[in-house]
């Protein structure tokens, strides 16, 4: 068993999925909540839930009906935007590259699809450095419960307290912290720091990927 792991958010986090995540939310809010209007603030503040419930809080329309409909839409406009779309950070592909060449396993924990999930990574050619993912379809509870970051341990088989929990929103953090990870905040993260104190103050702040390693060092002397 390795003696640490990485679990790590995906969109805002490993991908720059934020202009597609917006425009898509801009078209199916125009579609299905005319007249209203909404900030790109007021849409990044659901970052890190899970879709269905973002389209209900932001329209205030919490019918299963509707939010079926609501998030179809969504998905068709995404789905048909994504490759065109989705943008690497910089220095990502080399921190996961370092990482991985330092033999730490890494699963992503995301509010998507895995399949989903899967596509965006392959776009980004970083499926290689990743060892599994948990989607939403393998949880019965989202972020910000432990139970997403629950399962990612399991897939990691390390002891939550050798763990880093990394993301770009608060819900992936709360998540994190309540499995018993230490968590990472992104520095390129869309939240405002303002909202992100709102939840959870992180126990590391990142300027970059490669800055995980000497962490991981520190947290695992024997390394």
């Amino acid at each position: 068993m390795s003696t640490c792991g990485i679990l790590f958010d995906f969109d805002g986090t490993l991908a720059n999925t934020t202009p597609l995540i917006l425009a898509t939310f801009h078209k199916t809010l125009g579609r299905f909540a005319p007249g209203k209007t909404f900030s790109d603030q007021d849409i990044i503040s659901t970052f890190g839930l899970p879709l269905r419930q973002g389209l209900a809080d932001l329209t205030g329309n919490h019918e299963p009906a509707a939010i079926d409909e609501m998030t179809a839409y969504y998905r068709h406009y995404n789905f048909a935007w994504h490759d065109d779309m989705i943008r690497p950070f910089p220095g990502v592909k080399e921190g996961l590259s370092a990482l991985h060449d330092a033999g730490i396993p890494m699963v992503i924990v995301t509010s998507k699809f895995r399949a989903s999930c899967l596509r965006g990574l392959k776009c980004l050619g970083l499926d290689g450095f990743i060892d599994g993912i948990i989607g939403c379809q393998e949880c019965t509870a989202h972020k910000p419960d432990p139970q997403p970051m629950e399962k990612g341990l399991e897939l990691l088989n390390v002891p939550a307290d050798r763990v880093l929990c990394v993301g770009d929103s608060p819900y992936d953090l709360m998540s994190g912290k309540a499995a018993g990870c230490k968590t990472v905040k992104v520095a390129w993260t869309s939240f405002t720091p303002a909202f992100f104190a709102k939840f959870i103050q992180p126990d590391y702040t990142i300027d970059t990927l490669g800055d995980l390693l000497p962490i991981m060092n520190q947290m695992n002397p024997e390394r």
